[in-house]
């Protein structure tokens, strides 16, 4: 299927024809139909796709972040029955509750983050960071492979305290949760595989010895079950649910966005451009730009306590029904003309503040978007400062197959020579 022929009547996150590129369609939806009604998508959901709809829906009072049960929404209620403890995890999560429950969880999990200060994580992704460039070969290797798909799983269990050397596990865990919410349809069969994954994820995190290792290094895990709020701990069922989260959240967005990052400084930035990604002055500017042009995370989810009339920003009135799913394309919205001067354009000089919103906006903002933003500046730099020539070859594309969370499985690239950290 041609990108031109792409309609909003066989869109869906798993139709491979849109993703490669989703962006064309994306334009051709903000410009034709700036809200759509799939009746494809969970047995009916609107998709939204303007930068003003997208932030006015985030922030709206009469959506409800629960949506944790959304994807089984198409099994009949005897099937939905076998997936309850793996629904009863999720549902922990803070990204899924609202008002004072939310504010609550947040609460917690702010303060139990506080220690970890961008100083004090610097020194500790920098060095994952280097583990993983002094085994590449800079001849040709897989950016994927070798080092985009470890090392969000090891800076987060760095984080938590917990076991580095369990990366493989953490990313097949979260692999399966992220396929599970950021696509369209799944089967049976893949969510018998997350729910045996999921568990297997909470059953990690609160073993003894997990336990043991974060409380010695004053992980984040133990950071958690140390920290209270208003002199009262954090159910322990909630600990482990946050920690998953933080995993699911950060290991797939982290590695996709470093994956398109590369491949987007190859293909629109001159060598002098890529250089804003290296100086100090600059570099927080390129990392945002690098944030709102090459996004993995293609929507964010909403689902209405209640029914009301919404004014789109074309001006016409749709009506909108309690508990239809609503999905905000923050990619599409992120390259809104209306918004970006310049928007189909990498501009990684973009003036601050660079209003994306890749990490969503309101009171439901990314929990982990810090550590996002930390871990891709060190991981930009450092592979361009330790390989210099970097680039990539001619090749065919391997896309992740779920445009939910969209970015490369396998990128090959090649460079000069590698230089030593110490060298760097």
């Amino acid at each position: 299927m041609e990108t031109e022929t792409l309609s909003a009547e066989n869109f869906s996150h798993n139709e491979e024809s849109y993703i490669p590129d989703p962006f064309p369609f994306y334009e051709r939806m903000r410009e034709e139909s700036p809200a759509y009604f799939s009746e494809g998508i969970f047995g009916g959901t609107w998709l939204f796709f303007r930068y003003e709809d997208c932030l006015k829906l985030m922030t709206d009072e009469r959506l409800s972040n629960a949506r944790a049960a959304v994807p089984l929404w198409f099994l009949p209620a005897e099937q939905k029955a076998e997936f309850a403890d793996m629904i009863a995890i999720f549902e922990r999560w803070l990204a899924f509750h609202d008002g004072q429950s939310h504010t609550k969880l947040r609460r917690h999990a702010n303060r139990s983050y506080r220690p970890f200060s961008d100083e004090a994580l610097e020194p500790r992704i920098q060095a994952l960071v280097d583990r993983l460039l002094d085994d590449v070969d800079p001849g040709g290797f897989d950016l994927m492979r070798d080092f985009a798909f470890p090392l969000p799983a090891m800076v987060i269990a760095d984080l938590l305290g917990v076991s580095v050397d369990a990366h493989p596990e953490l990313t097949r865990w979260t692999d399966d949760i992220a396929h599970l919410f950021g696509s369209t349809s799944v089967t049976t069969e893949h969510l018998h595989r997350t729910r045996q994954s999921t568990l297997e994820l909470a059953e990690f995190l609160a073993k003894p010895e997990s336990i043991a290792q974060s409380e010695r290094e004053n992980g984040l895990l133990h950071m958690l079950r140390a920290t209270q709020v208003n002199g009262a701990p954090n159910d322990e069922d909630n600990i482990v649910a946050q920690a998953a989260l933080l995993l699911f959240a950060g290991v797939a967005s982290i590695r996709y966005q470093i994956g398109n990052s590369v491949y987007a400084l190859d293909r629109l930035a001159t060598p002098e451009q890529r250089d804003l990604l290296m100086k100090p002055e600059t570099a927080a500017n390129a990392v945002e730009e690098l944030l709102r042009f090459c996004t993995p995370v293609q929507f964010v989810g909403r689902v209405p306590r209640e029914d009301f009339v919404y004014t789109v920003a074309d001006g016409q009135q749709i009506q909108i029904k309690a508990g239809q799913p609503l999905m905000l394309y923050v990619a599409s919205a992120n390259r809104d003309p209306q918004k970006f001067p310049g928007a189909g354009g990498l501009v990684l000089d973009r003036p601050a503040p660079n209003q994306h919103l890749t990490f969503g906006a309101g009171r439901h903002i990314c929990f982990g978007d810090p550590l996002v933003r930390q871990t891709l500046r060190i991981a930009l730099q450092s592979l361009y400062r330790r390989m210099p020539g970097l680039h990539v070859p001619v090749q065919e594309l391997d896309w992740n197959n779920n445009l939910g969370f969209h970015g490369f499985v396998s990128l090959h690239l090649a460079a000069d020579q590698l230089v030593g950290a110490h060298q760097a």
